[in-house]
Formats: C-alpha cells, structure tokens, sequence
C-alpha cells in the first residue's frame, strides 16, 4: 500500500492479509493512512527517522534546504504540481516554493550564486524573505524586491540570487510572472507545442543594478504545463563537453507529455536522463519545477489523482485535497 502524505508517495506499507475482497482492502488503506500520518507528525523531530531514509550522508546546505522546501507533489482539482531537485543529498543553492491561496496558486524558483554553503544560506534567506513578502501581502514586483533587500541588507552585493516569481490564477489560467536574471519559464501545450515565454528580465535579486522589474502576462489553456527550472538542468554536460541543451530538454518533456505519463514520474524520468548524460554526477544543482493547469473548474479527486499517478481513492484517504 502507498504511504502519501497528501499527494507525496513517501514509501510503501506491506500487509498481509487472509481476506482478499472489498472489506480488507478498505481496512489495509485506512492503515497505511493511519501510519502516513504518523510518520509525518514525527518526521520533523525524528533522527532515527531521518538516518533510516537516507542512502548516505547530507551536505550541511541540502540539510538546511529540504526543511524548508515544501512536499514535492501536490494536486488539488485545478492544479498538479511536482518539483525535483538533484543532487538530493549535495545541493547547494537551489530552491523552490509552491503556495496555494484560494484560487491563486504562487510557484517561484531561486538559483543562489555559487555551489557551498553559503549558497544554501542566501537560497534559504531569499526563500524566507520571498514567503514573508507573500504573508503580507505583497505582489510580485514587491516580493522580488523584498528578496532583493534581504540579500543587500546581509551580504551587501557580494551574493546574489536569480529567480522566477510567478502567480497563476486558476479562475481564469492567467499566468503572471516577474523574470530576476533567470531562465524564462516554459509552457507545454498541446502534446507538442511548446513556447519559450519572453519576458524583459531584471537584475539578479542581491545586485542592485536597477533595471526595472516588469510583470510578464500569459492565457493558459486547460492542460498547460508551466515548467521552471535552472541551468543545471540544460547546462549539465556529457563526458565529451556537450551541453544536455534547452532543445533536448524540452523535447524529452514534450515526448512525456504526449505519452500522459503523471506528472512525478516525468519528471523522474527527466532527472535520470539528465544524471545519464553527465555520467552519473551532476556539477551544479538541477531543479525543475513542474506545474498542470487543469482547468477553471473544480474537477473530481479522479482527475487530480490520475496526473500524480495515484488511484482516487487513495488521494481521499491520504487526507490530500480532493
């Protein structure tokens, strides 16, 4: 049985059992809730948790990083969303967040200079600032630049952080964004077309450079995919010096889209292809972020949980949005 916290698989629950029909097939998920939950309630005070989990040591910065970081999957009737980050157990200054507040759902992605610890902390302080500017208020010009004030107010221009800050509204599928010196979102529609949205971007968040920071506008269809990411992903290289590439990029992510595979699952297969290509050992941080607009209507539990790759009934009694 899959142990889910919400729509994130985090492991599996063998059970036996000497019935096999309706009656304990009920029994054995309401278990595997039960346990997910208590897992969960634990797993922020738990080292023998932790120890268990992992395959091999953290660095400090990817201990910091997945603390703050939210689940790596969720969906809800309007919206799938998955993120991978790689090396999960080396990152250094890559992050990540997805926020849901009412119909507006915020999706942001932060690539910290350098690959050390001090790029986890000004990842991590731009992550806070950004979640804190969001609590209040704050739009996305605001947001950048309160990431922006943090980084001068602690580093004083010796560390910057370049980012997407996006907003889709779900109502209508009005994409906004604001571009801070970083690679341009992607939209895949249409099982095979895809579209590099341009935007003027503004200086990296930490430069105080002064360009001007400009809200970028796209109309979503109903299962669009929204795709951030950083260059560790198209700039990974292959024994030979060879770039991994934003057209075999966004090929491979075209190719699953059109097989209907859950979203996880093709963002899993796109991290293997890109560790494969550089041999198995990744120089920079990689991370995608991956985002399907349903829709403007709220749609059955069935439809969420088809694109994250779970059965309905599991995404009901995992206590994930329905």
């Amino acid at each position: 049985m899959p142990l889910l916290d919400g729509t994130e698989r985090i492991g599996l629950l063998r059970v036996s059992s000497e019935r096999n029909d309706a009656g304990a097939r009920a029994d054995m998920e309401a278990l595997a809730a039960l346990v997910s939950l208590i897992i969960v309630s634990k797993r922020g005070t738990s080292d023998a948790l932790a120890r268990l989990v992992r395959a091999r040591s953290m660095s400090v910065a990817a201990e910091m990083q997945w603390n703050l970081l939210p689940p790596r999957t969720y969906a809800d009737g309007r919206v799938a969303i998955s993120a991978s980050l790689e090396p999960a157990y080396d990152i250094s200054g890559d992050v990540f967040e997805y926020a849901v507040d009412g119909p507006l759902v915020h999706l942001t992605i932060f690539d910290a200079m350098g690959h050390d610890t001090a790029a986890g902390l000004s990842g991590a302080l731009a992550l806070g600032a950004c979640r804190n500017a969001r609590r209040q208020g704050a739009g996305l010009v605001d947001k950048a630049d309160a990431v922006e004030a943090a980084l001068l107010e602690q580093y004083d221009h010796r560390r910057y952080v370049t980012g997407v800050l996006a907003t889709l509204d779900t109502r209508t599928g009005v994409l906004q964004w604001v571009n801070r010196g970083h690679h341009p979102p992607i939209v895949i529609r249409g099982n095979r077309w895809t579209s590099h949205l341009a935007c003027p971007p503004a200086h990296p968040m930490g430069t105080d450079l002064g360009l001007r920071s400009i809200v970028c506008e796209e109309h979503l269809q109903p299962g669009d995919r929204i795709v951030l990411y950083t260059d560790g992903i198209t700039e990974a290289r292959s024994s030979g010096g060879r770039e991994f590439g934003l057209a075999r990029f966004t090929d491979f992510l075209i190719r699953h889209h059109a097989d209907g595979l859950p979203v996880p699952e093709t963002l899993r297969r796109l991290v293997q292809a890109v560790l494969e290509y550089h041999d198995g050992r990744l120089q920079d941080d990689a991370t995608v972020l991956l985002c399907e607009w349903i829709g403007p209507h709220l749609e059955p539990a069935d439809v969420a949980a088809g694109l994250i790759g779970l059965a309905s009934n599991g995404l009901r009694d995992a206590g994930g949005p329905a």
